[in-house]
């Protein structure tokens, strides 16, 4: 039986780590080692690690300072001795048998990356919303081709419901990056795609992903805003072998950071006053230096064209309607 290293990233999450961890080492598939990556947390978490690593010894834990996500999970990989790699978040749980599903179907299909469905939860236990998709084995060019609709369905733009191969990972020496403070899974699964030569969804939903109120759409951090430059950068130097399938790609991303930074971190900040909201909606937009490439997309010249309107006349709510319009036409959902 092939070793599956599944890597938690902690940061202050002592009200939902137990009941987290639980969902790991009671998997059927036993063969597992559990990183736990305490970031630095500020509450009971770290201490609740280390009570963790006494109950089992699959459970291993490492205490760093605040990086992020993206350092933390980084931090967790190279600790990692298993042939496969599972990412999940401290706040959410895995059902039981997926892992072993996923081992299987690694084998079988000798697959790089297997993908499985997803319940969004409420915290009181209502489930919000349910993803999954059919059995299915691609191969490189088939996965590039059908990559926009890939990340229209929510299957792609995520690190927690996928199980990869660590061989693939370490021939690719792709990390996440934890400059990028928003869609850092999306980018770190595009970088990965030009090394996986065949992915596999299965139809299975293994995974409850908690939507929590402190980080709904009300939650403004400024930070994202000073990420713009450094992300549409990011993203432009994706190379996924398919310049039309970037284009298109590169497109949706920009688009979509902008608005979300726009609408979720000025818009709605009940801190900043309406003078304040405007004149950082014009620095945001200065900020992405390649605009013109948004205008070259059919569908997206309309969102943008509608962005700048609005920035200019200080009336977002048109924008924000009209992103979400076209979000329900495509089927794109926020996180």
């Amino acid at each position: 039986m092939k070793k599956v290293s599944i890597i938690l990233p902690i940061y202050n999450v002592e009200k939902y780590l137990e009941k987290c961890v639980n969902s790991v080492i009671n998997q059927t598939y036993q063969n597992i080692e559990v990183i736990l990556v305490d970031d630095g947390s500020k509450d009971s978490s770290g201490r609740i690690c280390d009570k963790l690593v006494e109950s089992d010894n699959r459970i291993k834990v490492i205490h760093k300072k605040n990086g992020g996500l993206a350092s933390a999970r980084n931090a967790g990989y190279e600790a990692a001795t298993g042939e496969y790699i599972m990412y999940i978040d401290s706040d959410d749980v895995i059902k039981n048998g997926i892992a072993e599903k996923c081992v299987s179907a690694m084998e079988k299909k000798r697959s790089d990356v297997v993908i499985f469905g997803y319940e969004k939860m409420s915290e009181d236990g209502q489930v919000l919303e349910i993803c999954k998709w059919s059995n299915k084995t691609y191969n490189h060019d088939e996965m590039v081709e059908c990559l926009y609709e890939a990340i229209c369905n929510m299957s792609f733009g995520y690190a927690w419901n996928k199980m990869y191969r660590k061989s693939t990972i370490d021939k690719s020496k792709v990390f996440g990056d934890a400059k990028v403070i928003d869609r850092e899974d999306l980018v770190y699964n595009l970088e990965l795609l030009r090394f996986w030569d065949r992915i596999t969804y299965i139809d299975s939903v293994g995974y409850e992903y908690l939507q929590r109120s402190s980080s709904l759409l009300h939650n403004s951090d400024l930070a994202r805003l000073k990420g713009v430059e450094y992300f549409v950068k990011r993203v432009e130097k994706i190379n996924i072998g398919n310049a039309e399938v970037e284009r298109k790609v590169f497109n949706m991303m920009v688009l979509h950071y902008l608005s979300d930074c726009i609408i979720k971190n000025i818009l709605w900040n009940d801190e900043l006053s309406a003078k304040e909201k405007k004149k950082l909606m014009k620095e945001t937009m200065e900020k992405c230096p390649c605009q013109e490439k948004l205008y070259q997309d059919k569908d997206n010249g309309k969102h943008l064209q509608m962005l700048y309107k609005s920035v200019s006349s200080g009336k977002m709510g048109y924008f924000y309607w009209y992103v979400k319009l076209g979000d329900w036409k495509r089927g794109i959902f926020d996180e």
